[in-house]
């Protein structure tokens, strides 16, 4: 066993009983909020906003408790064993995980970071109009793939703390704003009480899934690894950190549907895309001045480009711990081979992230790849929580972590809900594919 191995096991045996001293360690929480919230659920959420007003806030909060369930299902899973999350599946199928995961994961990574950099830099142009395009989106670009390829988690938690906090205070300090006017109370009053949307089912279910990332929460169990919190009595930590992390998804899903309401309600306005979003910015100087405008392009600003960091590492520890498992199965855990930022898979994901990228902002999204990558990884979710279902209850797993009759039935529920979806998005993506 390494050094390093030695000390974070040493670390994972010491973890604090009070309050204080586990509010101190949170962070991989605060990277999973910031990861799995990007430019589609600022859409999404002020969507709901302009055309349900406040209604529709316990959806969005439906989704959250999913998806907060199935982080902590896959924590726990984590620290049943020192061992990565890819290799504790392979005790459910042998290399069937790795395989899906991996295969998932290349096409996120083929198309995730065109989409973020190119918002990125659009919102920089939009602040700073004398910044050219491709010069201010290699910067982006660098700029996250050195961070998190530099190999110690620590600075991109840092790094994502700080714009986390311009994020979350502007999206507040927005809403607020907003909130001042008549109209916008009137439309809280009408609003506030829950509803449920006259189109279809369909239309919640998809809400529930829209806020949060599949990815991010994979990932989580590979941040909490770098933090050395390996061993049951870690629990405690590990949900006080999650539930931080969703209670700050579940105030921008808030927010930014408030945000809508009380700008768009009424209006037969939908946002679209993100040039939409570009022309709200432009409206706020009407209502609230400049200063507005500037706050709500910062926040979009720390929305995407924490989304450019979050998942670049994500997707990094993810599939090159589906690389690293399927060349060392099945001695994947002996101690030399164990997951490393450093390693050579992680750092050639992070070149094939970076030439992803450019490759495919240069030539545009095709329309194939993109009904095939959207229908694969759909199925991220509920697969993984039928991994979770059947290992956790398993006796192999020490009993202050396996699945109690609530996991189980709260797994179930995700199970069917995310298989769902994921089977909505396969029907989709063929549709588009015939048609």
């Amino acid at each position: 066993m390494s050094a390093e191995t030695t000390s974070q096991t040493k670390n994972a045996a010491s973890a604090p009983t009070s309050l204080t001293g586990r509010l101190r360690l949170i962070g991989p929480g605060i990277v999973l909020a910031l990861a799995s919230v990007g430019a589609s659920d600022m859409i999404t959420t002020m969507n709901s906003g302009a055309e349900y007003g406040l209604a529709l806030i316990w959806v969005f909060t439906v989704g959250i408790i999913l998806k907060f369930v199935l982080s902590e299902a896959v924590s726990r899973l984590q620290m049943s064993g020192d061992r990565s999350l890819i290799s504790h599946l392979t005790r459910f199928g042998g290399r069937t995980f790795p395989v899906l995961f991996l295969i998932a994961e290349l096409l996120v990574g083929l198309f995730f970071g065109a989409g973020v950099v190119a918002v990125t830099t659009t919102i920089l142009q939009s602040i700073f109009p004398v910044l050219p395009f491709w010069p201010t989106a290699i910067v982006v670009l660098v700029s996250a793939a050195v961070l998190v390829g530099i190999g110690r988690y620590g600075i991109v938690e840092k790094a994502m703390m700080g714009f986390g906090i311009i994020m979350f205070f502007g999206i507040l300090a927005l809403a607020i704003s907003v909130f001042q006017g008549q109209d916008a109370q009137e439309v809280a009053a009408a609003t506030i009480m829950p509803t449920f949307p006259n189109t279809s089912i369909i239309t919640v279910m998809s809400l529930i899934g829209g806020v949060g990332g599949a990815t991010g929460i994979l990932a989580y169990s590979f941040w909490i690894r770098e933090k050395a919190w390996r061993t049951p009595d870690w629990k405690p930590v590990v949900r006080l950190d999650l539930f931080i992390s969703y209670g700050l998804v579940f105030v921008f899903a808030v927010a930014m549907s408030a945000v809508g309401a009380f700008i768009l309600y009424g209006q037969g306005f939908t946002i679209s895309d993100n040039d939409a979003l570009f022309a709200i910015a432009d409206d706020l100087v009407g209502r609230i001045g400049e200063t507005g405008r500037l706050v709500f392009l910062i926040s979009f600003l720390a929305v995407v480009y924490t989304s450019v960091l979050g998942g670049f590492s994500g997707i990094a520890y993810v599939t090159a711990d589906c690389l690293r498992v399927l060349r060392r199965y099945p001695h994947q855990d002996e101690p030399a081979n164990e997951m490393s930022a450093k390693s050579i898979e992680f750092r050639g994901v992070l070149i094939y992230l970076s030439v992803a990228t450019v490759v495919i902002m240069s030539l545009g999204k095709p329309v194939t790849l993109v009904l095939v990558y959207a229908a694969i990884s759909a199925f991220i979710l509920p697969v993984l929580a039928l991994a979770l279902l059947v290992i956790l209850n398993r006796s192999s797993v020490p009993t202050q972590l396996r699945n109690t009759k609530w996991s189980n039935v709260l797994l179930t529920v995700c199970l069917a809900l995310f298989g769902f979806l994921a089977a909505l998005q396969v029907k989709e993506s063929v549709m588009g594919l015939v048609g």
